[in-house]
């Protein structure tokens, strides 16, 4: 879910219930990413998006690994379901952050 999704959603929950505070939704965004529950993908466009995570996936890298599929014609990303394998690194090297995205045409569009 993108984050003007999220955005949209949130809009409409406010519209409906006047207690929403736009600062609580952010800050439990954050919150459930720091926790495991979501896990935010860098897809190369600029726009975050969310997924919930397989917190009962660790590894080296942090929980749940995995690979991302972006599609360069409709711009969904969509979570693979292979996770990563964890790679050796001399112990003098610390890895900060793990980026991997496919890009290419999903299904849905390659039919079109």
């Amino acid at each position: 879910m993108s984050f003007s999704d999220l955005k949209k959603v949130f809009a409409e929950k406010s519209e409906t219930n006047k207690t929403a505070n736009r600062t609580t939704f952010y800050r439990n965004l954050k919150i459930f990413e720091n926790k495991g529950l979501i896990h935010q993908i860098n897809d190369g466009t600029g726009v975050a998006k969310f997924a919930i995570s397989n917190e009962n996936v660790k590894g080296k890298y942090g929980s749940d690994l995995h690979l991302h599929f972006h599609c360069t014609e409709c711009k969904k990303t969509i979570c693979l379901p292979n996770k990563i394998p964890e790679e050796s690194l001399p112990d003098d090297y610390k890895i900060n952050n793990v980026n991997l995205v496919l890009k290419g045409i999903c299904v849905k569009c390659k039919k079109k």
